[in-house]
């Protein structure tokens, strides 16, 4: 078992798990600083950067509309909007509208990113 397979399984593992898994692994002592690394590392290992993964959204959204030119007119009429705190370098809100489709698949109509949730709604021009 390695620190790859414990964040693959539970990506918010906490630190003193991998000092606990370490000494069980390799029957030495770790201290927080360097299982907060291997973490992290083991993170970006399984996941990709957070760089990387938020760069990323875009080109799906974009794919999802190129291969669905039409798939709109075949969606359920409920659209679906949530959002999710983001952690890590980018703060903020990712909202993210959706609706099923006809094979009842999610299909995700757009996204955004806010500095934070709210009822007000500014309408631009």
């Amino acid at each position: 078992m390695s620190i790859s397979h414990l964040v693959g399984s539970d990506p918010e593992i906490p630190v003193s798990n991998i000092i606990q898994e370490v000494q069980v692994l390799f029957q030495t002592s770790c201290t927080y600083k360097p299982a907060w690394y291997a973490r992290k590392f083991a993170i970006e290992r399984v996941f990709g950067s957070w760089d990387t993964t938020f760069s990323i959204l875009p080109k799906y959204l974009q794919d999802v509309q190129d291969l669905n030119p039409d798939g709109f007119s075949y969606c359920r009429p409920v659209i679906s909007v949530d959002g999710t705190h983001l952690r890590g370098p980018y703060k903020g809100v990712l909202l993210i509208a959706s609706t099923w489709d006809a094979n009842i698949h999610l299909f995700p109509l757009a996204f955004a990113i806010v500095d934070k949730e709210s009822s007000e709604l500014e309408l631009i021009p």
